[in-house]
């Protein structure tokens, strides 16, 4: 889509759970969001678990990788660089309204090269308005580079339930549990168990998003019961696992109609 005609392109494809697009870029910048389903996108400083209710802004030439955490039905929008300006400089997770769901579905009926005076211009104009007003939230997995907290941390990724304390971890990377430590604190600013939280909480989130009850996600991300989720959830994020399923009810109900 780097080379469409019109200032601003959507896409939709179908992608199935465990589906990988490695490490690429475009020449414009991208609104990665899913109609339904889990991503999970990743870039050399961090990663970013996507679901339904939310959307990630890559600004142009931006390398990244995508992997599908189920089935995905997704909708990209690509907005060439020149009306990027007053975008995100930096990739950043955001909240998707109704209406520019709405937008981006509409310009999907529009042929590629619209009439810019025309219904498809008009929309078009709207999608960067909404892009402009766009809220985000600091919801991302800072990542390390060090390639034995890198591989810790990619163990973690695909499954945030695993629970080995930092000696069992710093025997796995080849590393002593000082340095493993030290190598999370001084690259991803947080210790390895603040680190973890992190991730599980995010996890727990998109899991919340994407329709799953709060005892089925505690479990799923390594917790005994759903009050010590809750607790981790409110004290990593400040919100209440409950106040998140809200997010997810709204986008429910949008769904609903498509």
């Amino acid at each position: 889509m780097d080379d469409a005609p019109r200032r601003v392109a959507v896409l939709a494809r179908t992608n199935e759970a465990g589906h990988h697009i490695p490490l690429h870029m475009h020449r414009r910048g991208q609104l990665l969001h899913a109609v339904s389903g889990i991503m999970r996108v990743e870039t050399a400083e961090a990663v970013w678990i996507v679901p339904p209710a939310r959307a990630l802004w890559l600004p142009s030439q931006w390398p990244h990788s995508v992997t599908m955490r189920s089935h995905v039905e997704m909708r990209t929008v690509y907005i060439d660089p020149a009306a990027c300006a007053e975008l995100p400089q930096q990739p950043a997770l955001v909240e998707i309204s109704g209406l520019l769901r709405e937008l981006i579905l509409a310009l999907l009926e529009e042929p590629a090269d619209f009439a810019e005076a025309g219904r498809g211009g008009t929309i078009a104009r709207l999608i960067l308005t909404e892009l402009g007003r766009l809220q985000e939230r600091r919801l991302e997995v800072p990542m390390p580079r060090d390639e034995r907290a890198l591989r810790v941390a990619k163990a973690l990724l695909d499954n945030s339930s695993i629970d080995y304390g930092l000696d069992r971890w710093a025997s796995e990377a080849g590393a002593s549990r000082r340095t493993l430590a030290r190598i999370f604190r001084a690259e991803t600013g947080l210790g390895f168990a603040e680190w973890r939280a992190r991730l599980r909480a995010i996890d727990g989130l998109a899991r919340l998003s994407g329709g799953a009850s709060v005892a089925e996600t505690a479990a799923s991300v390594g917790y005994a019961s759903p009050s010590a989720f809750s607790a981790m959830i409110h004290r990593t994020l400040g919100s209440a696992p409950r106040r998140l399923s809200r997010t997810h009810e709204r986008h429910a109900q949008y769904n609903s109609f498509l």
